[in-house]
C-alpha cells in the first residue's frame, strides 16, 4: 500500500511539473501590428453565420435562457430567435441598415426603432453596436483605438495584447496557433472600471474558418453575465441566408411601439 501511494504521490508530483511557464513558439510573433492583421484576416473569413445553440444570462433582475437560432451577416444584420424547451417562440429580434424589430411574445409587444445598443440588448442582454454584437458572435471583438504593445503570457501560453489611449487599456489574450490565432479573451477597462469582458472557448472548425463554441460576455456596470454556447455541429458559416431573415413583421392586428435610447 505504502508503495502504491508513493508512486501516485510521484505521479501527481510529476504531472504538476509538468504545468510550469509556457515558452513561446518558434515562430512567434515580434511585431504586434502583424499579429493583429493576421487575426482580423481570420476573423475576415467569416462572412456570414448560421448558429444555434443556448444562451443563459445571469443578471440581477432578470433571467433569460433556452435555445437560440442566429443568423449574422457582416457587418451588421442580425436575428435571435429565443425558444422555449417545448419548441415554441418565444421571442424574435432582427436588425439590418440600422433598424431594429423585435417580437417579445411572452410580453405580446412588438417593438421597433433604431438598432441601438440599448434596443439590441432588450433580448440578448449586451448593451453594445449592432455591428460589434454581429463580430462578437463569429469570434471578434470591438477594439479601441490605441497603441498596441505585444508580450508573450508564459502562464496562459498566448500573446498578450495591450492597447491604451487616454482614458481606456484593452487586453486581448489570442493563442498561438498560425492557422487560427483564436481570440481567448478581450477585457476593456476604461476609466479604472470594467467595461466588458468576454471569453472565446472552444474554438473549431466550421466550413473554411475556425469559430469559438462559447461565448461568455461580463459587463458588470451593466448587470450583463451572459453565457452563450453553440451546439457542437450547429455553427455553419459561408452560408446563403435567406432574403427575409433580417426582416420583422408585426403579427396582424398587433400594436408597434416605437423604441429609443434616449
Amino acid at each position: 500500500m505504502r508503495r502504491l501511494m508513493a508512486a501516485s504521490l510521484l505521479a501527481l508530483s510529476t504531472a504538476a511539473l509538468g504545468c510550469g511557464p509556457v515558452p513561446p513558439p518558434a515562430d512567434a510573433y515580434e511585431n504586434v501590428s502583424d499579429l493583429l492583421s493576421d487575426m482580423s484576416a481570420a476573423r475576415a473569413a467569416v462572412h456570414s453565420l448560421r448558429a444555434s445553440g443556448r444562451i443563459d444570462h445571469f443578471g440581477k433582475d432578470q433571467r433569460v435562457q433556452g435555445a437560440v437560432y442566429v443568423f449574422a451577416q457582416l457587418p451588421d444584420a442580425l436575428r435571435v430567435d429565443l425558444v422555449s424547451p417545448l419548441g415554441s417562440s418565444l421571442a424574435v429580434l432582427a436588425a439590418q441598415k440600422g433598424q431594429f424589430a423585435m417580437h417579445d411574445v411572452r410580453q405580446g409587444r412588438f417593438l421597433r426603432g433604431p438598432a441601438q445598443p440599448c434596443n439590441i440588448a432588450r433580448l440578448i442582454q449586451i448593451p453594445l453596436p449592432v455591428e460589434d454584437v454581429v463580430r462578437l458572435l463569429a469570434g471578434g471583438t470591438p477594439l479601441i483605438e490605441g497603441t498596441p504593445t505585444l508580450s508573450w503570457d508564459k502562464n496562459e501560453g498566448a500573446y498578450s495584447v495591450l492597447i491604451e489611449d487616454k482614458e481606456a487599456k484593452q487586453t486581448l489574450l489570442i493563442g498561438p496557433d498560425r492557422r487560427v490565432l483564436p481570440l481567448l479573451r478581450s477585457k476593456l477597462v476604461r476609466r479604472g472600471e470594467v467595461a466588458f469582458d468576454i471569453a472565446f472557448e472552444r474554438w473549431s472548425p466550421a466550413g473554411a474558418a475556425f469559430v469559438p463554441r462559447e461565448i461568455r460576455v461580463k459587463m458588470p456596470l451593466k448587470d450583463v453575465d451572459l453565457l452563450l454556447r453553440y451546439d457542437s455541429d450547429g455553427v455553419e458559416v459561408d452560408v446563403k441566408l435567406p432574403q427575409d431573415a433580417f426582416q420583422l413583421a408585426a403579427p396582424s392586428g398587433m400594436k408597434i411601439e416605437e423604441v429609443t435610447c434616449e
